[in-house]
Parts: structure tokens; C-alpha cells; sequence
């Protein structure tokens, strides 16, 4: 999977490093659910809660890179090479597919995010046709991630107050808004 400016990989552990570099950074998970990862291993477990398992065919996530530059005559990486910068994906389906996603800060407001989201959210729909809808749980504080949800198409469902602890947040008990977006209709 592509778009314009970024390419979209499985998830695999021979990524394990660039996963690492995302998830041990303590502003890329300040909101995460699950917190910073300390060491490798700790990755490489969280990586192996979302790899694809033929017994769960809903779980679909990628690594995030940047596509090479191409002109007529020269190909050229972008400034963080060909490194994973995000990672995005539905990592729960029962009873509803939940997305997640998250991106390093070196990725951050330069609209890679918004475009990985809205590219996923199509794929997925396209590859499972089942689906009809995609949640997505953020914390209310979290403004950036809502401005991403919000372009990508999805709607502001309810809040679940008190809905996530995270203990390396003040304060940790945190309110969750629910997103949802729906499979649009195909135009005849």
C-alpha cells in the first residue's frame, strides 16, 4: 500500500528497531495506553500483539515509512531514510474495529499521520468487506490525534469519562472521546 508521500509495510519484526526507536520514546507514548517500552524485548512483545495471525483476520497493521523522492532523473530518500516513522492499524475487531496509530515526533506536523489514517481506513474497508464502521479511542487531551481523526472523516460518538489510566499522566484516571467513521457508499 502507498500513497503519495509514504508506503505502507506489515508489520514484521524485522523492523523490531525502528518499532523501538517509536515506542521508547516517552513523548511519542505520552498518550499512549500502554506506555513507553523500555527495553527491546518489551517491544518485540508489543510488536507480536499485532502481527497478522490468520485466526484474528481483522488485525491489520503497518509500519509507516517515507517513500523516496522520484524526479526524471534522481531518486532520493527523505530525510529520515527509508525509517519507520509510525505505525497505523486496527488492533482489536471484536466487537468493533479499533484503530490505532502512532507516529514519532520527527513525523509530527508535516500531515503524515492524516495521510496514513485516511489511506488505511479506505484499505481497510477494501480488503474486509464485512466491515462497516472503525472506532478510534483518544484521550480528550490529545488534541492533536482528534484534529486527525476529524479530517479523516470520523465523528465524535461520546466520552467515555474515565474511560483510561495512565499512571505517567497527571492526572492518570483520563477521559477517552470515541470516534467513529462508516464505509461510505460506492458511487454508481
Amino acid at each position: 500500500m502507498e500513497t503519495a508521500r509514504l508506503r505502507f509495510e506489515p508489520i514484521d519484526l524485522a523492523y523490531l528497531d525502528g518499532f523501538h526507536r517509536i515506542w521508547s520514546d516517552h513523548q511519542t507514548t505520552q498518550w499512549s495506553s500502554r506506555g513507553v517500552c523500555k527495553t527491546i524485548e518489551e517491544t518485540k512483545g508489543r510488536i507480536s500483539g499485532i502481527l497478522p495471525d490468520a485466526n484474528r483476520p481483522g488485525i491489520d497493521n503497518y509500519g509507516v515509512f517515507i517513500r523516496p523522492w522520484t524526479t526524471e532523473s534522481t531518486t532520493e530518500m527523505g530525510p529520515e531514510d527509508s525509517q519507520v516513522i509510525g505505525i497505523v492499524g486496527v488492533h482489536k475487531d471484536d466487537p468493533i474495529p479499533e484503530l490505532g496509530y502512532i507516529f514519532h515526533p520527527s513525523a509530527w506536523g508535516k500531515g503524515y499521520a492524516t495521510e496514513a489514517v485516511s489511506a488505511f481506513v479506505q484499505h481497510y474497508f477494501t480488503i474486509r468487506p464485512d466491515a462497516q464502521l472503525i472506532e478510534a479511542k483518544v484521550d480528550s487531551k490529545n488534541l492533536p490525534s482528534i484534529r486527525v481523526l476529524q479530517k479523516c472523516g470520523f465523528d465524535q460518538m461520546e466520552i467515555l469519562v474515565g474511560g483510561a489510566e495512565q499512571p505517567w499522566l497527571d492526572p492518570p484516571v483520563r477521559d477517552l472521546v470515541v470516534f467513529r467513521t462508516t464505509r461510505k457508499p460506492r458511487g454508481d
